[in-house]
């Protein structure tokens, strides 16, 4: 009984720690889109480089989080309450 508690704990700290990872070096408050103003008419050539580098922004994010210590130690502490739970 007393090592389901430890995984559940677990679980939910490393859960917390993910979600404070993905805000501090994720998306944040940003967040995915570029919400500044226009430049005025959108062409289809203007849409296609909005677009690329909207796809960069986000590759850039996701690289920086994955970089993250904290986001390995939110993942290992959610497998480790995994394999607590099945002993």
């Amino acid at each position: 009984m007393m090592l389901s508690q430890v995984s559940d704990y677990l679980f939910m700290g490393s859960l917390v720690l993910l979600i404070i990872t993905f805000f501090l070096h994720g998306a944040g408050i940003r967040g995915f889109t570029d919400t500044g103003a226009g430049s005025g008419a959108a062409t289809d050539l203007n849409m296609e480089h909005e677009h690329q580098k909207l796809m960069q922004r986000q590759d850039s994010l996701l690289s920086r989080m994955i970089r993250s210590y904290f986001f390995w130690i939110a993942i290992a502490g959610i497998l480790v309450s995994v394999v607590l739970s099945k002993l």
